[in-house]
Formats: C-alpha cells, structure tokens, sequence
C-alpha cells in the first residue's frame, strides 16, 4: 500500500485498513500517566472491540452488497456519512474511566453497537 498508494486499493481493502487504523491508535495506544488508561477493565476492552468490530463487518456487509446491487458506495462516501457520529465516537470510546460501574460501561457499548447498527441500516437504504 505504501508503495502503489491508499487509491489504488479496492474499497474492501479499504474498509480494512480503516479498521486497523482505529485498532492501532484507538484500541491498542495507552498512556498508563492518564485518568482513563491506567486501567482497563475486561468489560471496557470487550465492548470497545465488539463495536470496532461492528463497524468493520457492516462496512464489509454495505460495501460487498452494494457491489452487487450496481450501487457504488465507497469507503469515503461511509467515512463522510458517518465523520461526526460513529468515527468520532469510535475514536472516544478509550476516555471512558475504568471505575465507571461495569453495568454502565457496558450499556454505553451496547448503545453504540445499536447505533452503528442503524447507521448503516440507514445507509443501505
């Protein structure tokens, strides 16, 4: 890819180098010093995962299904669509405390699983 570019790839590959980009400085990136990376609760890494995860497989799911139906909708048309809602939240879910209580944390994830669940259910449309 660094060679031949990001436009020369298709739009599932980019779908996944999207992903490991949020793998990398989202999920992976941690600062021990900070209030909400000195620890990280089993409950808070599941969730985060379950909704990088979800983000993945639905771009996959539009992508390959709109190949199919002759519609073209690309990695930068779902990255657009979805800026200021899921990418951003993608990239905030890390600065949730740990002490927050585990019932809280995990219905914040389950919401944003719903959440991007709709989001692309809309984009399908």
């Amino acid at each position: 890819m660094q060679l031949v570019g990001k436009d020369s790839l298709s739009e599932d590959q980019k779908a996944v180098l999207r992903t490991a980009q949020i793998i990398k400085d989202e999920f992976l990136q941690q600062n021990s010093f900070s209030e909400h990376d000195y620890n990280c609760p089993l409950y808070k890494t599941l969730g985060m995962m379950k909704c990088i995860v979800k983000f993945h497989e639905s771009c996959l799911r539009v992508i390959l299904e709109e190949k199919r139906a002759d519609r073209k909708i690309s990695m930068a048309m779902i990255e657009n669509s979805f800026g200021k809602d899921i990418l951003y939240e993608l990239a905030q879910m890390k600065f949730k405390i740990p002490t927050i209580p585990e019932h809280e944390m995990r219905k914040y994830f389950d919401e944003f699983f719903d959440t991007i669940e709709q989001k692309f259910s809309d984009l399908e449309i």
